[in-house]
């Protein structure tokens, strides 16, 4: 009889044996199948060249590079020692091989997938157990709800900039470390209180949490979930608000604030970090940005990031919306009503149950870095919902689990129409894939989804020098003159000016003077020393545009150029010169002899200079 007994548990046993190993295979062959075109990536003209290829702090480990990663805060405006010792790694480890820096953000990405699956059906399991006594039903509810939640999460096409860049390995390695927090926090709650198991699984989450921010800090504000969590699906906290009291939730702050105070300290050194940062990482002023336009613009994050993840169409490396954006247009009032009304619900069902309210502030709270409210101009990158998506992949585990449950099999419109929209996911996914091929069609990609904005130019001239290394030195020019011709239409160069116009003209007069054209690099040169505005650089852009006038016979247009530039540097010997003989060829002789006597004496200062 005992024998029986164990031969019909064996057979019982091998479907839950096969559905536990077999569905963690298939999710990680459909994510690996779904970016396996990432093999075939290079680096590309997005911040890979700093962060890699030209940064010299990653280019080994040794003990300067080490005591530079613990110690610097300026290069990224962030202290992210993890992530930059995570390049260190694979350069020292991989070279400068493409291939296997990417074959790495495929294999993290699956790792994260597999560990997102096993909190998933952590989380499904621990409701379905208090709902249902028989245990092989809550295993297969929580298998299949966590799976499919998973994939959400994975093949997402949001999930490609993380994926298909090289640069975003800090991304990756953040999140998994995220994960070992959460799971070994979960854990922990379903552990004896006091144990050495519960102990233990206690210092392993917070150091994961704090592996996670050291390599980059894009969980900075997750404690959030720990508070959700507590809600549902663990009930340590019941979703009527009434019976809360502070016997009950001492306990549950108190085991969390090292975590907050991990949180509080990265969020201090990153606010220091960019405040010394200078350049474009210096918060815009309220003069340059307003209040009105950052609080619509928080709103308009607010729900972008809510419908982007279910409308993953369009996708771009960039976005034009909040670009020189009119704050009261119909797009950000509409995101705007949507947030308050968003708001308002959640607030008037706090009568019945906390849990939308605690969803909806999750939701606010993890989007707190991403919101722009200290910077102009703020885009809203895939990559920022890198993190916050497991809000979205957890809801659709759940309500899987939910209409599971109440009737008592698999919901099948619901559950087909999960596994119908991960497939068109996965398909999008393999369609974005190849943009982030090379730079060329990178940056091709987001012209294309910028159009006729005049914040495209940027882009255009990163094509340019990509066509110009290529080749393709036609496509180069035409590329330039549109940056040019894109940048200098733009209305906010009074609040960060990049200098694209500048740049972009004084590269065609380069070329225009390797080939020969002296007259057209002239044009170019004067062009770009009229429109710079940073004294720095005007010396040089005017040396060279007069040079050239003078050559084809066209000094007097450098006349304006050359005060411009002494107005600058007024002991510039070469300004005096180029000024003086222009000057002399205009006839002022009494001008242009003052000016060659105040090369003179430069000159004559310089080389005593010297000698001294």
């Amino acid at each position: 009889m005992q024998s029986l007994m164990e031969t019909v548990h064996h057979r019982a046993s091998r479907p839950r044996r096969a559905l536990r190993y077999g569905i963690p295979v298939l999710l990680l062959l459909i994510v690996l199948a779904t970016y396996f075109g990432v093999l075939g990536h290079n680096f590309v003209a997005w911040d890979d060249n700093v962060n890699i290829l030209e940064n010299p702090h990653v280019n080994g480990i040794t003990p300067e590079t080490v005591a530079w990663m613990l110690t610097d805060t300026s290069y990224a405006g962030r202290y992210m020692p993890i992530g930059w010792l995570c390049y260190a790694l694979d350069r020292e480890l991989f070279g400068l091989n493409a291939k296997i820096w990417h074959g790495g953000n495929l294999l993290v990405h699956a790792a994260n997938a597999l560990l997102l699956f096993f909190l998933l059906r952590r989380v499904v399991l621990k409701a379905v157990r208090e709902r249902t006594t028989v245990e092989g039903k809550a295993i297969l509810i929580a298998t299949w709800c966590g799976a499919l939640g998973a994939l959400f999460w994975a093949v997402n096409p949001l999930r490609v900039e993380v994926v298909a860049w090289a640069s975003a390995r800090i991304y990756n390695v953040a999140f998994l470390f995220a994960m070992l927090w959460l799971l070994a926090w979960v854990q922990a709650c379903g552990s004896r209180p006091g144990s050495t198991q519960q102990r233990a699984l206690s210092w392993i989450s917070l150091f994961a949490f704090a592996a996670s921010l050291l390599t980059y800090p894009i969980a900075v504000f997750g404690p959030a979930l720990l508070f959700l969590l507590d809600i549902y699906p663990l009930g340590r906290l019941s979703p009527e608000i009434r019976t809360w009291g502070m016997r009950t939730l001492q306990p549950l702050l108190r085991e969390k604030i090292p975590f907050l105070l991990v949180s509080a300290t990265v969020l201090v050194i990153t606010a220091f970090a960019r405040l010394g940062a200078g350049g474009e990482m210096q918060p815009a002023t309220l003069e340059q940005f307003g209040v009105i336009e950052r609080g619509m613009q928080a709103a308009h994050v607010l729900a972008y990031y809510v419908w982007r993840p279910l409308t993953p169409l369009g996708l771009s490396a960039s976005y034009p919306t909040l670009h020189a954006f009119n704050p009261l247009a119909w797009n950000f009032l509409a995101g705007a009503l949507a947030v308050a009304a968003s708001v308002f619900g959640v607030l008037w069902y706090t009568r019945r149950s906390v849990l939308p309210l605690a969803l909806w502030l999750c939701h606010a709270v993890l989007l707190v870095p991403f919101l722009g409210l200290s910077e102009y101009p703020h885009v809203t990158y895939d990559r920022y919902s890198h993190f916050h998506a497991v809000l979205s992949s957890g809801i659709v585990a759940v309500v899987l689990c939910e209409l599971w449950i109440r009737r008592g099999h698999f919901p099948r419109l619901f559950g087909c129409g999960a596994i119908a929209a991960c497939a068109f996911f996965a398909a999008l996914a393999i369609e974005q894939v190849p943009v982030w091929k090379e730079t060329t069609t990178l940056h091709g990609n987001i012209a294309a989804r910028f159009g006729d904005h005049p914040s495209r130019g940027r882009f255009d001239e990163v094509l340019a020098h990509a066509y110009l290394r290529a080749g393709l030195t036609n496509q180069a020019i035409a590329s330039w003159k549109q940056a040019a011709q894109f940048d200098s239409l733009r209305t906010d160069r009074h609040i960060y000016n990049e200098r694209v116009v500048v740049r972009s003209k004084a590269s065609l007069a380069r070329l225009a003077r390797d080939a020969g054209d002296l007259n057209s690099a002239a044009s170019h040169y004067k062009e770009a020393a009229e429109a710079e505005s940073v004294a720095f650089y005007v010396v040089p852009l005017a040396i060279q545009a007069a040079e050239l006038l003078i050559k084809v016979n066209r000094g007097p247009e450098a006349l304006p150029l050359l005060r411009k530039a002494i107005e600058t540097a007024p002991g510039n010997a070469t300004l005096h010169q180029q000024l003086g003989v222009i000057l002399r060829q205009l006839g002022d002789e009494v001008q242009a002899r003052h000016h060659f006597e105040e090369e003179q004496r430069l000159q004559a200062a310089l080389q005593a200079k010297s000698k001294s």
